[in-house]
């Protein structure tokens, strides 16, 4: 690299760094950070039976923190770095952060969840206003009728048959702080976590659901001795079928199993093995 190429290189990284303490003395001096923290807290101390009363009132702080956010901006340059920190992920490390709390040395499950709901429910609350609520007093979660359930079923009359319209209530209804996850996917949908091959996506949750369906449907035709039997196979599938026996009776399939039940993502993503977190929460 050139002397001229190095003194660049030396003052783009002099930038990115004044940049980053610029935006991280914006974040310290927003005032609805000290509410942030006394409820997050509560919230590092919580049981799942105080979730309830615990994670209301976090989503409703985020809320005045992403408001008082944005007021901030106003009349200044509104850098793509500056919006990242409104996101789930930036939101979700900014609690972290308030309350000194490293995954690293200690994992605790219960305020993980609490914090990415809260801040779920809190993006919701800023961006579908009237679709989502927080009651000051109660602490109760409402959602609009027809947010939450799309299609209604309605009876005919004179007739046992029910048929699906759409739900045009807009009245706000309480919710569990469980719908909050669903809700959330329902409004910031993003592509489902398939395998992929070099040429194609792979749906294995809908593959195995239409695999066993067609076993079913296959035993049953067998057993009617029906002649559509033979419409639905010939002799290259009967060597998958014994292909997938084979792999399900694998060594290989056994790895896949045990590595189903002892790991999963946490709540940012991430891969974290089941039995640690058991341990960390117990203690």
């Amino acid at each position: 690299m050139s002397k001229k190429e190095k003194q660049s290189s030396k003052k783009i990284d002099e930038k990115q760094k004044e940049s980053e303490v610029k935006i991280s003395h914006f974040q310290e001096n927003i005032k609805a950070n000290d509410q942030l923290k006394e409820i997050l807290t509560l919230a590092l101390k919580q049981t799942s039976i105080t979730t309830r009363e615990v994670l209301p009132k976090l989503a409703k702080s985020v809320v005045s923190y992403i408001q008082e956010f944005k007021e901030n901006l106003k009349n200044k340059t509104v850098t793509d770095d500056m919006m990242k920190l409104l996101s789930k992920k930036e939101l979700t490390n900014h609690c972290y952060n308030l309350v000194g709390y490293n995954r690293k040395d200690e994992v605790n499950d219960l305020f993980e969840k609490v914090v990415s709901r809260a801040n779920r429910l809190a993006l919701m609350l800023v961006d579908y206003p009237n679709e989502f609520n927080v009651d000051d007093q109660t602490n109760e979660v409402f959602v609009m009728s027809k947010t939450l359930e799309p299609k209604i079923d309605i009876k005919i009359k004179g007739s046992k048959v029910t048929k699906k319209v759409n739900n045009k209530d807009e009245s706000l209804i309480p919710v569990s702080t469980y719908v909050v996850d669903k809700m959330y996917a329902q409004k910031y949908p993003t592509g489902n976590r398939q395998g992929k091959t070099k040429d194609e996506k792979i749906n294995i949750k809908s593959i195995a659901k239409d695999f066993v369906n067609g076993l079913k449907k296959l035993i049953a035709l067998s057993s009617k001795q029906d002649v559509k039997f033979f419409d639905l196979v010939d002799e290259v599938t009967f060597e998958k079928l014994e292909e997938a026996k084979m792999l399900l009776n694998s060594e290989e399939f056994q790895v896949v199993r045990s590595f189903s039940v002892e790991y999963r993502p946490d709540y940012n993503g991430n891969l974290e093995k089941i039995e640690e977190v058991k341990q960390v929460v117990n203690k």
